[in-house]
């Protein structure tokens, strides 16, 4: 009987559990390798390589730009689990969008019961010198969800001079 290996162990959970006690990952199923299958053909069940295009070097975002983008995008999905208040985010959004963020806090963000939610990928596209729309997707609880965000220089108190015009969280 031949057991397949494991090459990559699952990170750490680093999050810290959220007021009401529950873990941000919250009960994930734990897969069962298979035992005695056996391959039915010499393919190796690989898939074969294909080169992808080269990212647009015109739109490849700058990296201050990125690391603003992670951090606001992170502390706004802790701002509305509770882990921390809406004054955080204050430099870090336009007065309109953070004046939505109380009421999006009352409104239980979606799957909040399911636990913590955290931040797995982003996408930026810069669509002018001074703008960019992001989109990305967080977990909470093995479940996914999609945000998206416009981000404007010049808007903001952010000492890198980006804020957050625009905010959709789903």
């Amino acid at each position: 009987m031949q057991v397949p290996h494991r090459f990559i162990s699952p990170a750490p959970h680093f999050e810290p559990p959220t007021r009401n006690g529950v873990h941000p990952l919250g009960r994930r199923p734990v897969a069962e390798p298979r035992v005695g299958t056996t391959r039915r053909s010499p393919h190796d069940g690989r898939s074969p390589r294909r080169t992808l295009p080269r990212p647009n070097v015109e739109n490849a975002a700058p990296p201050e730009l990125r690391r603003f983008t992670e951090h606001s995008l992170r502390l706004t999905l802790e701002v509305l689990d509770g882990r921390r208040p809406p004054a955080h985010l204050r430099p870090l959004l336009t007065k309109s969008v953070h004046d939505l963020v109380p009421a999006l806090v009352r409104s239980a963000p979606a799957g909040r019961r399911l636990g913590g939610a955290i931040l797995t990928r982003i996408h930026i596209r810069v669509v002018q010198v001074d703008a960019a729309e992001v989109f990305g997707t967080y977990n909470r609880g093995g479940r996914v969800f999609a945000l998206a965000a416009r981000i404007e220089r010049g808007k903001g108190a952010h000492p890198a001079g980006w804020a957050i015009t625009s905010l959709q969280i789903a």
